[in-house]
């Protein structure tokens, strides 16, 4: 890896749980392919640890505390995550892929976007195979259990171990009043 004026890149991520998010910056992780290889290795610690830590509960924003100590998150319970950082990754020496679109049901959240998935492959079958471990979505947008938009992200690190029901689709589930206006707009 390139050091950048004598130093590895800035690194931070954003764990989001079922019920908090924590931030910082990750202890001996570099990249996001690093990233993915600590959470994908059960041979290393179950925990991530984040320096220069805040947590806040789920939907308070405003509420951050900025820790004066390490956190430990379990990486079990994470259900996506937020890197920024450099994304050395192996797409590009990777076998040819396409995007697909992606739904991923994992409680409380629903997320939309798409995933890589080789370019001969049934998307349903990639989908079944990736969730057996974290993966990268990509133009994530994450939704409440509603269909209330949270947030989105070029690229997130989704736990497939949460995510309860997946499909190969664009469609989600709508807020009421979305949904509403859509069949009107449609009529």
């Amino acid at each position: 890896m390139t050091k950048l004026e004598g130093r590895l890149p800035a690194v931070r991520i954003e764990v989001v749980t079922a019920s908090f998010v924590a931030s910082g910056v990750p202890s001996g992780i570099h990249s996001l392919s690093g990233f993915l290889e600590t959470l994908n290795n059960p041979a290393l610690s179950r925990y991530i640890e984040l320096n220069d830590a805040a947590v806040r509960p789920l939907y308070r924003a405003q509420a951050a505390v900025d820790l004066d100590a390490p956190m430990l998150v379990r990486r079990d319970d994470v259900v996506f995550a937020n890197f920024e950082g450099p994304y050395f990754t192996a797409d590009a020496a990777s076998a040819p892929a396409t995007a697909a679109p992606v739904l991923l049901l994992a409680p409380p959240f629903q997320i939309a976007g798409s995933m890589r998935v080789p370019a001969e492959a049934d998307a349903t079958q990639a989908l079944r195979a990736a969730v057996a471990g974290f993966f990268i979505v990509r133009d994530a947008r994450v939704f409440d259990a509603e269909g209330n938009g949270l947030g989105q992200g070029d690229q997130i690190v989704v736990n497939g171990s949460v995510v309860q029901m997946t499909s190969p689709t664009r469609r989600r589930i709508e807020t009421p009043a979305r949904a509403t206006q859509t069949r009107l707009a449609v009529d």
